[in-house]
């Protein structure tokens, strides 16, 4: 009965009409300080009702008004006591009165329409405007009632006994209709759908009709839930036990996800429902077990893929100076040719580069395993970088450190750290630059800049630029150094708990380096 009150109340409109001066005498007027006003759920009524409320007191002043314009302020008392309108009503109340006057949201559009056609004009683009955004309609009926024309909105055909009816209920009105007879003797309507149309018989019926589906049905479904009451009781310990098999079953074909069944889980939260607590357990253990399981699968091709990464890069980068020692090697060995000293020289000469930089770059994989596995442990000391800079200043490279700036960090390791950015920067950029290095203070802590004035990286080399392991180029062209360097100098500083970041364009690269005061 609630739910049919509740079903009613929101889908049929509060007519005003009904409402006696008894029931609002106490609280229509609240009064302010020296003021007075209509109460708010009254002004909520007038416009639901499609009308404005004035409130009067015993010497016909206005003393408050709904609405956002005043149609009686302009009025003497003579003109408001002779003013006639279909819908008016009035309430007397101790001191006060209040008068209901209806609006009519079709009345404008009917002037301005009855105005153009009885001048012959064209109707104005901005009336049409209207018209659309009202979802209304003008329309011209001749002698015989026939609908000859229609502007706007197509409407089911309008009989003339319709023009008479008086309806001061606003809420069973379906649409709202002005109509005027023309000099030649045929009629102008005008009209659009009620914005507050809410009959009350057919949310009636409605509501009758869900009331009897809720009643009946409610019964039959309470009935086959007490047949099913038994079955659900005898499967409350079966129900679980399949769900554990079925887990069982998942883990052993290498399926790790945590399977719900909602009949023994809640759908939002995931947790047993109250019946199965007793194999929370149970469940816990399975869903730990299949954590563990699928944590470990994935560090194990996680393995395997840096394993496969590690001898991709290790085969590619010791293929060629492996192929030029075996080369030279090859020729000294030969008995086909008599080679000279010199020869020989420089033949051993350059499988001592090849064989130095193998061995470097072995070094160099061995420290990047250190990092990873965190083997290496940091020895920090205060360094004053005003004068600790000072050692990498040279004839192309500039330092400049910016106040007292003082740096706490593994002296050794931070010198790797600048060497790899400094030389990086010094071997791409043209001899007749400047490489500049700066240190300062921020308000997170210390900022180191190496700036150069090379050509630049290319954007497809600066995305990946701290993450490659190998330097990827022939190593017959360039041997100064393993292609590590700045994946050595990223873990360095991620280390120190740092960060680093690189900008680069034509005219040049800025490696920026920030180390936070608590380390």
């Amino acid at each position: 009965m609630l739910f049919f009150a509740f079903f009613i109340n929101a889908r049929v409109g509060d007519n005003i009409h009904t409402m006696s001066s008894y029931e609002i005498e106490d609280d229509a007027v609240i009064t302010e300080g020296k003021s007075m006003r209509i109460a708010d759920y009254l002004v909520e009524r007038a416009e639901e009702n499609l009308g404005q409320l004035y409130l009067f007191n015993q010497s016909m002043d206005i003393l408050d008004y709904t609405g956002e314009t005043c149609e009686l302020c302009g009025m003497t008392d003579s003109e408001i006591l002779l003013l006639e309108r279909p819908g008016m009503h009035t309430w007397k109340l101790p001191k006060y009165y209040l008068l209901f006057l209806p609006t009519s949201l079709v009345q404008p559009l009917f002037d301005e329409a009855n105005s153009v056609w009885q001048k012959k004009e064209e109707i104005p683009s901005d009336l049409l405007q209207r018209l659309n955004d009202n979802k209304a309609a003008v329309e011209i009926y001749n002698e015989r009632w026939k609908r000859v024309k229609v502007i706007g909105e197509s409407y089911k055909l309008l009989y003339k006994p319709e023009l008479i009816e008086e309806n001061y209920d606003i809420f069973e009105q379906e649409e709202l209709i002005q109509s005027a007879t023309l000099e030649d003797g045929t009629t102008l309507v005008v009209r659009m759908p009620n914005p507050s149309y809410k009959p009350f018989e057919e949310p009636f019926n409605k509501a009758m009709l869900l009331f009897i589906a809720i009643f009946f049905g409610g019964h039959i479904i309470l009935l086959i839930g007490v047949i099913f009451l038994s079955i659900g009781i005898s499967r409350q310990f079966v129900r679980p036990l399949v769900y554990v098999i079925s887990r069982i079953e998942h883990l052993a074909q290498f399926d790790y996800r945590k399977l719900s069944d909602k009949k023994v889980h809640h759908q939002k939260t995931g947790k047993l429902k109250r019946k199965f607590k007793l194999f929370q357990p149970v469940d816990e253990s399975l869903n730990h077990l299949s954590d563990r399981l699928a944590s470990n699968e994935r560090q194990i091709k996680q393995s395997e893929q840096l394993r496969e990464e590690w001898i991709t890069g290790l085969s590619h980068d010791l293929k060629t100076p492996l192929s030029s020692i075996y080369g030279y090697s090859t020729m000294l060995a030969s008995g086909d040719y008599e080679w000279t000293n010199d020869e020989m020289r420089a033949f051993a000469k350059t499988m001592q580069e090849k064989a130095t930089y193998m061995d470097a770059l072995i070094q160099d994989l061995t420290y990047t395993y250190q990092l990873k596995n965190k083997a290496i442990k940091l020895e920090k000391v205060s360094l004053a970088l005003s004068s600790w800079l000072q050692q990498f200043a040279d004839n192309q490279v500039c330092v400049r450190v910016y106040g007292d700036v003082l740096l706490d960090a593994d002296e050794l390791l931070l010198k790797r750290i600048l060497d790899n950015l400094i030389t990086n920067a010094k071997k791409y950029t043209p001899n007749d630059t400047k490489v500049s290095v700066e240190g300062q203070n921020t308000s997170e802590g210390v900022m180191l800049t190496i700036a150069d004035q090379g050509p630049g990286i290319p954007q497809k080399e600066l995305d990946n630029l701290f993450e490659r392991y190998y330097r990827g180029t022939n190593t017959t062209d360039d041997t100064t150094g393993t292609g590590l360097g700045l994946a050595i100098t990223k873990q360095l500083i991620d280390l120190h708990n740092g960060t680093i970041s690189v900008n680069s364009d034509a005219r040049g690269t800025v490696f920026v380096v920030k180390f936070s005061r608590e380390q």
